[in-house]
């Protein structure tokens, strides 16, 4: 098994010195009854962004079995990919500090002891869904991917890899982990990751803008909820302030959907704090967020009145379906905006 000198020299996402993940534990053990063999770790190749995890047995990816009451424990199961969004969110993951979390739900992925009776003898450590745990335990919830030749792993104990029980090639064939098979034995071992989206563009007469700086701020537009308090690690309130400033103060006439949304959030969470206070009431969390939700809609109604659209060739069809994203993406930024803040 790979010592914890030679993970940190050959995997420098989970070394401890790493200013981003200097809070987390270097886990060097994972609870399994597999043999461990002698092996160097390779650095972590997961893209920044959303993407699908595809099964180079079959090209089937990874989502969530029964979709639509998708939750804590839920099962991860093999699926045709789907080409588009909201169907598709189940199937999408990010890579952050080391937890894989789904797009449509925002729990992450985790290895838990099956539930069949048969694999209660044999052992077996399946695939799920769960909230983030505690540092302390997170042995079973953090995750590194091998490009070449295709390996997913547990940083806990690089041995441990992904896995489509008994080389099923169907769909709805459930994933585990299992111990690393050699590469001409692997094809149930093997994957690929595939962006969902090109990188877009947060301003784009901005080019100081890097792909990273791009994946922190769209990280205000999506679901964290398995993180919990720990959502703070991957929200940075500077850039909503920045993109706050490019649209309300420098009125910049030409700027991202993200940029935007973001701003809107930005303003609909301050305003309504300023009011609050003006008023000397104390925040109440539950309704807050529904209020300031109703606020974010309005604030972007209002500066669709004061901008105009910037997409005269739309069809009516296309022009009403912006509006409704751009909503959705502000409503989720400002909510998440006042959970970060208020340590929800």
């Amino acid at each position: 098994m790979a010592t914890a000198a030679s993970i940190k020299k050959q995997d420098p996402r989970i070394c401890q010195s790493h200013p981003v993940f200097s809070h987390f534990p270097l886990i060097t053990h994972f609870s399994t009854n597999f043999p461990c063999i002698t092996m160097t770790v390779p650095e972590s190749s997961f893209p920044i962004g959303y993407f699908y995890i595809i099964s180079k047995m079959n090209n089937l990816v990874m989502d969530i079995r029964d979709p639509a009451n998708a939750g804590v424990r839920s099962k991860i199961v093999m699926a045709a990919k789907k080409p588009e969004s909201p169907e598709r969110d189940t199937q999408l993951w990010i890579h952050q500090n080391g937890f894989l979390t789904n797009k449509a739900t925002g729990l992450v992925l985790d290895i838990h002891k099956a539930e069949s009776f048969i694999a209660i003898f044999t052992g077996e450590n399946r695939l799920y869904l769960d909230n983030m745990k505690e540092q302390e335990m997170a042995n079973d919830q953090r995750f590194g991917f091998e490009a070449e030749p295709g390996y997913i792993y547990a940083l806990s104990d690089p041995n441990i890899v992904a896995d489509i029980h008994h080389e099923n090639p169907k769909e709805d064939a459930r994933c585990m982990v299992y111990k690393r098979k050699p590469v001409e034995q692997a094809s149930n071992q093997l994957w690929t990751v595939e962006l969902a989206d090109p990188p877009k563009v947060v301003d784009s007469d901005d080019e100081s803008e890097d792909d990273g700086k791009r994946a922190r701020f769209r990280a205000w537009f999506e679901n964290w909820h398995g993180w919990g308090n720990k959502k703070k690690e991957v929200l940075d309130e500077k850039y909503l302030d920045k993109a706050h400033k490019k649209v309300y103060k420098e009125k910049k006439s030409h700027v991202s959907y993200e940029l935007l949304a973001g701003a809107v959030a930005f303003e609909a969470v301050n305003a309504w704090e300023r009011k609050q206070k003006e008023d000397g009431k104390e925040v109440q969390h539950k309704l807050a967020k529904q209020l300031i939700a109703s606020v974010a809609a309005a604030e972007l109604a209002k500066m669709f009145a004061e901008r105009g659209n910037d997409d005269d060739s739309d069809d009516e069809d296309k022009k009403v379906a912006k509006k409704s994203m751009l909503e959705r993406m502000a409503v989720s930024a400002a909510t998440n905006y006042f959970e970060a803040k208020h340590g929800l």
